[in-house]
Protein backbone atom coordinates (compact mmCIF):
# COMPACT_ATOMS: atom_id res chain seq x y z
CA UNK A 1 0.00 0.00 0.00
CA UNK A 2 1.18 3.37 -0.77
CA UNK A 3 0.51 6.40 1.93
CA UNK A 4 -0.18 9.71 0.08
CA UNK A 5 0.71 12.47 2.63
CA UNK A 6 -0.60 15.97 1.81
CA UNK A 7 0.24 18.57 4.03
CA UNK A 8 -2.43 21.15 4.45
CA UNK A 9 -2.08 24.95 5.13
CA UNK A 10 -4.19 28.33 3.14
CA UNK A 11 -4.62 26.04 0.10
CA UNK A 12 -8.94 25.93 0.34
CA UNK A 13 -9.10 26.92 -3.60
CA UNK A 14 -6.41 23.64 -4.93
CA UNK A 15 -7.42 21.36 -2.48
CA UNK A 16 -11.05 19.89 -4.17
CA UNK A 17 -8.86 19.13 -7.16
CA UNK A 18 -5.68 18.00 -5.32
CA UNK A 19 -7.56 15.18 -3.39
CA UNK A 20 -10.51 14.58 -5.88
CA UNK A 21 -6.56 13.35 -8.86
CA UNK A 22 -5.80 10.64 -5.94
CA UNK A 23 -9.74 9.80 -5.54
CA UNK A 24 -9.62 9.00 -9.46
CA UNK A 25 -6.43 7.32 -9.33
CA UNK A 26 -5.10 3.91 -12.13
CA UNK A 27 -3.60 2.36 -8.99
CA UNK A 28 -6.31 1.84 -6.04
CA UNK A 29 -4.36 0.22 -2.96
CA UNK A 30 -3.29 3.37 -1.42
CA UNK A 31 -4.65 5.45 1.87
CA UNK A 32 -4.59 9.33 1.66
CA UNK A 33 -3.40 11.31 5.12
CA UNK A 34 -4.37 14.79 4.64
CA UNK A 35 -2.24 16.73 7.66
CA UNK A 36 -3.99 19.88 8.82
CA UNK A 37 -0.98 22.25 10.01
CA UNK A 38 -3.22 24.74 11.52
CA UNK A 39 -4.51 26.30 8.15
CA UNK A 40 -6.28 28.92 9.09
CA UNK A 41 -9.04 29.06 6.13
CA UNK A 42 -11.44 26.55 5.41
CA UNK A 43 -9.25 23.32 5.20
CA UNK A 44 -9.53 21.61 8.16
CA UNK A 45 -13.80 21.14 7.31
CA UNK A 46 -12.94 20.32 4.02
CA UNK A 47 -10.36 17.67 5.10
CA UNK A 48 -13.01 16.36 7.40
CA UNK A 49 -16.08 16.58 5.07
CA UNK A 50 -13.56 14.58 1.95
CA UNK A 51 -12.75 11.63 5.36
CA UNK A 52 -16.68 11.34 4.98
CA UNK A 53 -16.68 10.13 1.73
CA UNK A 54 -13.76 7.64 1.62
CA UNK A 55 -12.64 5.68 4.01
CA UNK A 56 -9.10 5.83 2.54
CA UNK A 57 -8.79 9.22 3.96
CA UNK A 58 -7.77 10.39 7.17
CA UNK A 59 -7.49 13.74 8.60
CA UNK A 60 -5.00 14.77 11.41
CA UNK A 61 -5.69 18.36 12.89
CA UNK A 62 -2.18 19.75 14.16
CA UNK A 63 -1.19 23.25 15.38
CA UNK A 64 0.66 24.97 13.09
CA UNK A 65 4.60 24.11 12.81
CA UNK A 66 5.43 24.34 9.43
CA UNK A 67 5.49 21.92 6.26
CA UNK A 68 8.28 19.66 7.46
CA UNK A 69 6.35 18.99 10.44
CA UNK A 70 3.33 17.85 8.88
CA UNK A 71 5.11 15.73 6.70
CA UNK A 72 6.82 13.99 9.47
CA UNK A 73 3.39 13.72 11.17
CA UNK A 74 2.69 11.98 7.65
CA UNK A 75 5.67 9.51 8.36
CA UNK A 76 4.73 8.72 12.43
CA UNK A 77 0.99 7.50 10.89
CA UNK A 78 1.38 5.85 7.61
CA UNK A 79 0.40 2.30 7.44
CA UNK A 80 1.90 1.56 3.88
CA UNK A 81 5.13 0.52 2.77
CA UNK A 82 5.64 3.13 0.66
CA UNK A 83 5.06 6.54 0.91
CA UNK A 84 4.87 9.81 -1.09
CA UNK A 85 4.17 13.68 -0.93
CA UNK A 86 2.26 15.90 -3.22
CA UNK A 87 2.17 19.20 -2.70
CA UNK A 88 -1.78 19.96 -2.01
CA UNK A 89 -1.55 22.84 -4.67
CA UNK A 90 -0.79 20.56 -7.37
CA UNK A 91 -2.49 18.01 -9.56
CA UNK A 92 -1.14 14.79 -10.92
CA UNK A 93 -2.21 12.56 -13.67
CA UNK A 94 -4.61 9.19 -12.91
CA UNK A 95 -1.43 7.07 -13.40
CA UNK A 96 0.79 8.93 -11.33
CA UNK A 97 0.80 6.07 -8.15
CA UNK A 98 1.03 3.06 -10.76
CA UNK A 99 3.84 4.50 -13.06
CA UNK A 100 5.61 5.21 -9.93
CA UNK A 101 4.89 1.64 -8.55
CA UNK A 102 5.43 0.21 -11.79
CA UNK A 103 9.17 1.22 -12.47
CA UNK A 104 9.96 0.59 -8.49
CA UNK A 105 9.47 -3.12 -8.92
CA UNK A 106 10.48 -3.52 -12.44
CA UNK A 107 13.89 -2.64 -11.63
CA UNK A 108 14.04 -3.24 -7.93
CA UNK A 109 14.60 -0.08 -6.91
CA UNK A 110 14.57 2.21 -3.08
CA UNK A 111 12.70 4.65 -5.20
CA UNK A 112 11.41 5.46 -8.24
CA UNK A 113 11.15 8.95 -9.95
CA UNK A 114 8.72 10.77 -12.36
CA UNK A 115 8.51 13.62 -14.73
CA UNK A 116 6.83 16.70 -14.23
CA UNK A 117 5.74 20.11 -15.49
CA UNK A 118 6.74 23.35 -14.49
CA UNK A 119 3.17 25.50 -14.64
CA UNK A 120 2.71 24.79 -18.76
CA UNK A 121 6.15 23.69 -19.72
CA UNK A 122 7.56 20.52 -19.19
CA UNK A 123 10.47 20.42 -16.94
CA UNK A 124 13.33 17.67 -18.13
CA UNK A 125 12.51 16.82 -21.76
CA UNK A 126 14.64 13.43 -21.65
CA UNK A 127 13.19 10.66 -23.15
CA UNK A 128 14.29 7.37 -21.43
CA UNK A 129 14.16 5.48 -18.58
CA UNK A 130 17.31 5.97 -17.21
CA UNK A 131 18.48 3.67 -14.19
CA UNK A 132 21.33 5.35 -11.34
CA UNK A 133 23.05 4.37 -8.79
CA UNK A 134 23.56 6.31 -5.58
CA UNK A 135 26.57 8.19 -6.79
CA UNK A 136 25.28 9.10 -10.38
CA UNK A 137 21.87 9.73 -8.48
CA UNK A 138 23.35 11.90 -5.86
CA UNK A 139 24.81 14.29 -8.79
CA UNK A 140 21.76 14.32 -11.00
CA UNK A 141 19.73 15.40 -7.41
CA UNK A 142 21.64 18.19 -7.23
CA UNK A 143 22.07 19.43 -10.77
CA UNK A 144 19.27 21.66 -11.93
CA UNK A 145 16.75 21.09 -14.82
CA UNK A 146 17.03 17.27 -13.80
CA UNK A 147 15.00 15.65 -11.51
CA UNK A 148 15.53 17.70 -8.70
CA UNK A 149 15.16 17.61 -4.99
CA UNK A 150 11.97 18.00 -4.62
CA UNK A 151 9.84 15.40 -2.70
CA UNK A 152 6.74 15.36 -5.29
CA UNK A 153 7.69 13.51 -8.14
CA UNK A 154 9.58 10.64 -5.93
CA UNK A 155 8.05 7.17 -4.16
CA UNK A 156 10.38 6.43 -1.20
CA UNK A 157 10.26 3.31 0.61
CA UNK A 158 8.75 3.60 4.36
CA UNK A 159 10.79 0.73 5.81
CA UNK A 160 14.15 2.72 4.79
CA UNK A 161 13.02 6.06 6.13
CA UNK A 162 11.77 4.33 9.74
CA UNK A 163 14.83 2.14 9.51
CA UNK A 164 17.06 5.36 9.09
CA UNK A 165 15.13 7.26 11.12
CA UNK A 166 15.02 9.63 7.94
CA UNK A 167 12.62 13.01 9.07
CA UNK A 168 12.51 16.62 7.54
CA UNK A 169 14.11 18.95 9.37
CA UNK A 170 11.96 21.39 10.85
CA UNK A 171 14.24 24.83 11.44
CA UNK A 172 14.63 24.47 7.59
CA UNK A 173 11.75 25.93 5.01
CA UNK A 174 13.98 26.38 2.18
CA UNK A 175 15.20 23.25 -0.42
CA UNK A 176 14.38 21.75 3.16
CA UNK A 177 13.24 18.72 0.13
CA UNK A 178 16.64 18.47 -1.04
CA UNK A 179 18.08 17.76 2.05
CA UNK A 180 16.23 14.73 2.97
CA UNK A 181 17.12 13.63 -0.29
CA UNK A 182 20.23 14.24 -0.21
CA UNK A 183 20.38 12.04 2.96
CA UNK A 184 17.81 9.01 1.64
CA UNK A 185 19.83 8.96 -1.46
CA UNK A 186 22.72 7.51 0.37
CA UNK A 187 20.79 4.73 1.91
CA UNK A 188 19.75 3.32 -2.08
CA UNK A 189 21.51 1.05 -3.92
CA UNK A 190 19.01 2.36 -7.20
CA UNK A 191 17.01 4.85 -8.35
CA UNK A 192 14.83 4.83 -10.98
CA UNK A 193 13.73 7.93 -12.86
CA UNK A 194 11.08 7.61 -16.11
CA UNK A 195 10.77 11.53 -17.40
CA UNK A 196 6.96 10.91 -18.44
CA UNK A 197 5.01 13.71 -17.06
CA UNK A 198 2.38 12.58 -14.55
CA UNK A 199 2.87 15.92 -11.84
CA UNK A 200 1.66 19.34 -12.47
CA UNK A 201 3.40 21.41 -10.17
CA UNK A 202 1.21 24.86 -10.03
CA UNK A 203 3.81 28.07 -9.71
CA UNK A 204 2.16 29.89 -6.36
CA UNK A 205 3.38 33.38 -6.50
CA UNK A 206 2.67 33.10 -2.64
CA UNK A 207 5.26 30.32 -2.11
CA UNK A 208 8.50 30.68 0.19
CA UNK A 209 10.48 29.49 -2.88
CA UNK A 210 8.99 31.85 -5.31
CA UNK A 211 11.36 34.81 -7.08
CA UNK A 212 8.73 37.11 -5.82
CA UNK A 213 8.49 36.52 -2.17
CA UNK A 214 10.26 38.68 -0.04
CA UNK A 215 13.83 37.82 1.96
CA UNK A 216 12.58 36.81 4.74
CA UNK A 217 14.15 34.52 7.17
CA UNK A 218 12.60 31.29 5.68
CA UNK A 219 13.37 32.04 2.61
CA UNK A 220 16.98 32.55 3.95
CA UNK A 221 17.41 29.74 5.39
CA UNK A 222 17.89 28.16 2.23
CA UNK A 223 21.75 29.09 2.83
CA UNK A 224 22.13 27.03 5.93
CA UNK A 225 20.35 23.99 4.03
CA UNK A 226 23.27 24.01 0.97
CA UNK A 227 25.65 24.15 4.06
CA UNK A 228 24.49 21.49 5.50
CA UNK A 229 24.01 19.31 2.11
CA UNK A 230 27.56 20.42 1.72
CA UNK A 231 28.76 19.42 5.41
CA UNK A 232 27.20 15.38 4.60
CA UNK A 233 28.88 14.86 1.23
CA UNK A 234 31.91 16.52 2.32
CA UNK A 235 33.85 12.97 3.28
CA UNK A 236 32.10 10.63 0.83
CA UNK A 237 31.37 12.81 -2.19
CA UNK A 238 33.61 15.62 -2.73
CA UNK A 239 31.91 16.44 -6.15
CA UNK A 240 28.51 16.94 -4.48
CA UNK A 241 30.22 19.32 -2.09
CA UNK A 242 31.23 21.55 -4.85
CA UNK A 243 28.11 21.22 -5.93
CA UNK A 244 26.03 22.47 -2.92
CA UNK A 245 28.48 25.41 -2.51
CA UNK A 246 28.15 26.33 -6.29
CA UNK A 247 24.53 26.26 -5.64
CA UNK A 248 24.67 28.42 -2.24
CA UNK A 249 26.75 31.03 -4.22
CA UNK A 250 24.05 31.33 -7.01
CA UNK A 251 20.88 31.36 -4.61
CA UNK A 252 22.95 34.50 -2.95
CA UNK A 253 22.57 35.96 -6.51
CA UNK A 254 19.44 35.26 -7.21
CA UNK A 255 18.76 36.78 -3.35
CA UNK A 256 20.72 39.92 -3.78
CA UNK A 257 18.34 40.64 -6.97
CA UNK A 258 15.42 39.80 -5.11
CA UNK A 259 16.59 42.87 -2.38
CA UNK A 260 16.99 45.34 -4.60
CA UNK A 261 13.26 44.64 -6.33
CA UNK A 262 12.13 45.13 -3.02
CA UNK A 263 10.23 47.89 -0.86
CA UNK A 264 12.05 47.12 2.21
CA UNK A 265 15.70 46.89 2.58
CA UNK A 266 18.18 45.31 5.18
CA UNK A 267 21.56 46.27 4.66
CA UNK A 268 22.55 43.21 7.26
CA UNK A 269 20.90 40.80 4.41
CA UNK A 270 22.42 42.05 1.58
CA UNK A 271 25.60 42.09 3.84
CA UNK A 272 24.90 38.42 4.29
CA UNK A 273 24.40 37.65 0.72
CA UNK A 274 27.25 39.29 -0.68
CA UNK A 275 29.41 38.16 1.89
CA UNK A 276 28.87 34.33 1.25
CA UNK A 277 28.69 35.00 -2.27
CA UNK A 278 32.33 36.04 -2.07
CA UNK A 279 33.25 33.15 0.28
CA UNK A 280 31.88 30.20 -2.06
CA UNK A 281 32.26 32.00 -5.07
CA UNK A 282 35.42 29.62 -6.65
CA UNK A 283 33.03 26.80 -6.63
CA UNK A 284 30.89 28.62 -8.31
CA UNK A 285 33.31 29.71 -10.74
CA UNK A 286 34.56 26.30 -11.52
CA UNK A 287 31.42 24.19 -11.87
CA UNK A 288 30.31 23.71 -14.80
CA UNK A 289 26.69 23.72 -13.68
CA UNK A 290 26.34 26.97 -14.67
CA UNK A 291 26.27 28.78 -18.23
CA UNK A 292 29.17 31.41 -18.64
CA UNK A 293 27.30 34.31 -19.33
CA UNK A 294 26.35 33.42 -15.47
CA UNK A 295 29.48 33.81 -14.26
CA UNK A 296 30.36 36.74 -16.26
CA UNK A 297 27.61 38.49 -14.50
CA UNK A 298 28.38 37.32 -10.84
CA UNK A 299 32.04 39.17 -11.44
CA UNK A 300 30.58 42.03 -10.56
CA UNK A 301 28.71 41.43 -7.32
CA UNK A 302 32.30 41.16 -5.91
CA UNK A 303 33.10 44.42 -6.77
CA UNK A 304 29.28 45.23 -5.59
CA UNK A 305 26.07 43.60 -5.38
CA UNK A 306 24.26 46.35 -6.80
CA UNK A 307 26.53 45.77 -10.17
CA UNK A 308 25.49 42.46 -10.07
CA UNK A 309 21.83 43.21 -10.08
CA UNK A 310 22.02 46.09 -12.99
CA UNK A 311 24.38 43.88 -15.32
CA UNK A 312 22.12 40.97 -14.63
CA UNK A 313 18.85 43.34 -15.49
CA UNK A 314 20.28 44.36 -18.63
CA UNK A 315 21.08 40.72 -19.68
CA UNK A 316 18.03 39.33 -19.12
CA UNK A 317 15.87 42.08 -21.15
CA UNK A 318 18.14 41.15 -24.34
CA UNK A 319 17.84 37.53 -23.85
CA UNK A 320 14.39 37.23 -23.14
CA UNK A 321 12.61 40.16 -24.42
CA UNK A 322 14.72 41.27 -27.69
CA UNK A 323 16.27 38.12 -28.56
CA UNK A 324 13.09 35.82 -27.11
CA UNK A 325 15.21 33.12 -25.87
CA UNK A 326 13.60 30.37 -23.71
CA UNK A 327 13.69 31.07 -19.99
CA UNK A 328 14.75 27.30 -19.47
Amino acid sequence: MISVVVSIFNVEKYLDKCISCFLNQTYQDFELLLVDDGSPDNCPAMCDNWAKKDTRIRVFHKPNGGLDSARNCGIDNANGDLIIFPDPDDWVNPNYLEQLLSIKEKYDADLSICGHYYGDQLWNKTADTTILNTNKALKELMLPYSYNGYVWNKLYSLNLIRTYNLRFDEDLHMCEDLLFNVIYFQHCKRVVYDPTPVYHYVINPNSVTSSKSPLTPRKLSGLTTYKKIAALTHNHYPELEGIAYSTLAKLCLNFICIYYQSKTKDKDTLDLLSGNFRKYRKYFYNTKVYPKHDKRCAKFAVIHPFLYYKTRSIYLHFRYKVFKKPRF
